[in-house]
């Protein structure tokens, strides 16, 4: 059943204090799945990285996707077939909205458009003189409902034409607590805010300087003093960072985003007029409100706080600060009180969460999608205080999901001891087990066996008979007492043993699978194809198949292929099949190494070849490796040591840091459109993605989802000559795209995903287990006296999916 989605788009860097709340609060009262929206203005604006990596922090904590989009039309194909919510920061028919308002525009009809007032004074809330003047009085929006901080006779710029739109919260700002980070500055003194970039300081004169003027001087009196204070630029403005301004040595700088600003430590605080002004007001300091010298500016907003213009008001205010405190913020209270709007913590939560939980519909989650979010571990308003909506929804996420220690969500309990079973400890296991489950191993949390083939053929020898291996196998398994199995890619003759044996026990069991091991092609090699259609081998596929508890699928188009093959176990796919973190961060540099990485799959890689060796011969610079068992074509051989062959690396971790090593700066990923290749997973992508190269894809393929929204360059087949090159000639273009992929990587693949996609997995095959054993326990008593119209009650072991 499709799953609704959220996704928050952010456009101006400050969005990000206004929508971090919301998010947290979608993820706390909604079973819908969260993503992100960003466009590529907004990682230009981010010239430090800052808010970058708030997205990336905030999105792993909730297990959010992030889409980094070129225009309307990418973020189109991302939405279009989907339903849910879009949730701006900031949204108006204005040029600098353009970005997210032409998103809105397009956007298709499943989705509820939803714009938020991103400051006190806001284009098309509450315009100040200097806004009607850069902008005009007839903002509109192409959000259905427009968020407002205040009631509509305070929203004096509201044309009537969006008035019908509005629904008042009050400022989402006030659900969050700060906290004070690690690298929070030192506090010491008062905090003066700039806010030079904006159009109030410029529309009606040039403002920006006699504040800078009146700020240096007020430093050199505090000096004299021997006196500290701290200077915020404003986050999206940043003028004193932009501008390299030189600052008195008694000046603290605090560029933190303002939820990790611990601003009640302050003593006092100084700023033109802004939001930071409602922030210090709230947090209890006495705030003093800078209008320039003429008094042309329009601070009518902030009537009732203490004014201060020239530096004998500067230091009037710091005296009135330190004699009657009192005084201000006894001011400030009645301020506070003249404001209408919404200020009270608990009720603007209730309204949030009123407009997202009756504007998404609640089901059982599609399993496998992104985890289920319960008390989102982070400083907002506690649940505990307002209702929850609706209340048994949220109780049951709640019921469902234990703590993950070092995952950042919630899935099911974890299982004590595991076992895998496989033939070998192929790569497969590696990275879809062994490497996520690493740091629950670690930590003590869980037991970790590993039985195969391979280990018993070692021990026992390769002509011992079936009942001396099934008995290696028994007393091992006897054992360990696992609380759960996986068979991961098995196919050995003792399939029938393991799952009887492990059934008697009360074992849950999983068959991993991520390939269509029942059609292999010819294509992957003679010697290969030969092995996997051995008659005994896919006997043993189909047994697991049809006698796990649960199928555990790498891709969901290989689920639908065994549902196509006629296979009713139940069956589960994540997500995530192979995940990485970034090994090698995006380098802009000269494009001079092209790389390919396979295993038994020369086919594809020859769809690329012909192009290959024409931009070897147009590009002399260009070098090309082959890493992996293929062999490298003779056609290559007249480029001499421009190419070289890199042999496999069997254990994962080894393979990684190796890959790593490498440096190529663009990674191919070619691929037949064969029925075999249509189910597998976007591994490459990954593994590409993590050591710093730019992936070139075949179009209309497994790479399609990883690879949009500028994440690798997809292409036809005829294409790859032009994708090559367009990346040789532009390195800075090649780096662009690393970013974006990498940022994807971060959040869609991360390790704690794939983690909680696992425990997951565990959990739902424990509950189909319990359920099969409990209708296998009730079927003697029910064929024993009761009527035979009864089985019909029995609970049905529905499929996972």
């Amino acid at each position: 059943m499709l799953r609704d989605r959220i996704f928050f788009v952010t456009n101006l860097l400050q969005d990000i204090n206004i929508l971090r709340p919301l998010v947290y609060l979608a993820a706390r009262e909604t079973d819908a799945r969260i993503g992100f929206l960003v466009p590529d203005r907004f990682l230009g604006r981010d010239l430090q990285g800052i808010w970058r990596a708030e997205i990336l922090a905030l999105a792993a904590e909730v297990g959010a996707s992030v889409h980094v989009y070129a225009s309307a039309a990418e973020a189109f194909v991302l939405l279009q077939g989907g339903r849910g919510l879009l949730i701006a920061g900031s949204e108006s028919d204005l040029g600098a909205h353009d970005v997210v308002h032409d998103l809105f525009r397009t956007a298709p009809p499943g989705y509820l458009r939803i714009t938020l007032q991103h400051g006190l004074e806001c284009v098309g809330f509450l315009q100040n003189r200097e806004h009607v003047m850069a902008y005009g009085r007839n903002v509109g929006f192409a959000a259905d409902v427009v968020c407002s901080w205040a009631y509509p006779p305070t929203l004096a710029a509201m044309i009537p034409s969006q008035r019908s739109k509005l629904y008042v919260t009050g400022p989402s700002t006030l659900l969050q607590v700060a906290v004070r980070g690690p690298d929070h500055p030192p506090v010491a003194g008062g905090m003066v805010c700039e806010n030079l970039h904006s159009v109030r300081l410029r529309a009606s004169g040039e403002h920006g300087r006699p504040f800078m003027d009146t700020f240096q001087s007020f430093c050199a009196v505090l000096a004299e003093a021997g006196e500290t204070v701290t200077l915020r630029p404003h986050p999206g403005g940043q003028y004193v960072i932009r501008n390299n301004v030189a600052l008195p040595p008694n000046v603290i700088l605090n560029n933190l985003p303002i939820y990790r600003v611990d601003l009640a430590a302050y003593d006092y605080g100084i700023s033109a007029p802004s939001t930071i002004v409602l922030d210090m007001v709230l947090a209890g300091m006495p705030v003093g409100v800078w209008r320039d010298p003429g008094g042309v500016m329009d601070t009518a907003a902030y009537d009732g706080l203490t004014p201060v213009s020239s530096l004998e008001d500067w230091v009037a205010f710091l005296r009135e600060v330190r004699g009657d405190r009192t005084a201000i913020l006894a001011r400030q209270a009645r301020f506070l009180e003249r404001l209408a709007m919404p200020l009270d913590p608990a009720e603007i939560y209730r309204r949030f969460a009123r407009l997202l939980v009756n504007a998404t519909s609640y089901r059982d989650p599609a399993p496998l999608t992104t985890p289920a979010v319960a008390e989102a571990p982070l400083p907002v308003l506690s649940v505990a205080r307002v209702p929850a909506f609706p209340p048994a929804v949220a109780e049951a996420r709640r019921a469902a999901a234990g703590s993950v220690a070092g995952t950042g969500g919630t899935a099911p309990r974890i299982p004590r001891r595991v076992l895998f079973l496989a033939n070998v400890i192929l790569p497969t296991l590696q990275l879809s087990f062994h490497k996520p489950l690493a740091p629950l191993a670690a930590a003590g949390e869980m037991e970790i066996l590993t039985l195969t083939i391979e280990d018993m053929q070692a021990d026992l020898g390769k002509r011992a008979s079936i009942a001396a291996q099934t008995a290696w196998f028994a007393a091992r398994i006897d054992a360990f007492a696992p609380d759960i199995a996986v068979a991961c890619r098995h196919y050995g003759p003792h399939g029938a043993f393991l799952t009887a044996h492990l059934r008697a026990m009360g074992v849950p069991l999983i068959y991993h699978i991520d390939d269509d091991l029942l059609n292999i092609p010819p294509e992957i090699g003679a010697e290969k194809y030969k092995a996997y259609s051995q008659p005994t081998r896919l006997e043993n596929i189909r047994h697991f198949l049809e006698n796990a508890d649960l199928v555990y699928c790498s891709t969901p188009a290989l689920r639908r292929r065994f549902r196509e093959l006629g296979f009713r176990t139940p069956m589960v796919a994540g997500n995530v099949y192979c995940a990485a973190s970034v090994m090698n961060p995006a380098a802009l540099r000269p494009v001079t190494r092209v790389g390919y990485m396979g295993f038994d799959h020369a086919h594809d890689f020859e769809i690329v070849l012909p192009a290959l060796i024409r931009r070897m011969e147009a590009n002399p610079q260009l070098q090309f490796d082959l890493f992996g068992s293929i062999p490298m074509p003779p056609s290559l051989a007249v480029f001499g040591d421009r190419v070289r062959s890199i042999p496999p690396v069997r254990v994962y971790a080894r393979f990684l840091e190796e890959f790593a090593t490498l440096h190529w700066d663009i990674g191919i990923c070619p691929l037949a459109h064969t029925a075999f290749n249509g189910v597998k997973a976007n591994t490459k992508w990954v593994e590409y993605t993590a050591v710093g190269a730019a992936v070139i894809a075949t179009r209309d393929s497994v790479y399609d989802d990883c690879g949009a929204g500028g994440c690798a360059l997809l292409v036809e087949s005829d294409g790859w000559d032009d994708a090559l090159q367009r990346l040789i000639d532009d390195p800075a273009g090649r780096h662009a795209q690393v970013v974006r992929a990498q940022t994807r990587l971060a959040t869609s693949y991360s390790e704690a995903s794939l983690r909680r996609q696992v425990l997951d997995v565990f959990g739902q095959a424990a509950a189909l287990h319990a359920r099969t054993s409990a209708e296998a326990a009730l079927r003697p008593r029910l064929q024993g006296g009761f009527a035979a119209g009864r089985t019909a009650l029995l609970p049905a072991v529905a499929p996972a999916e």
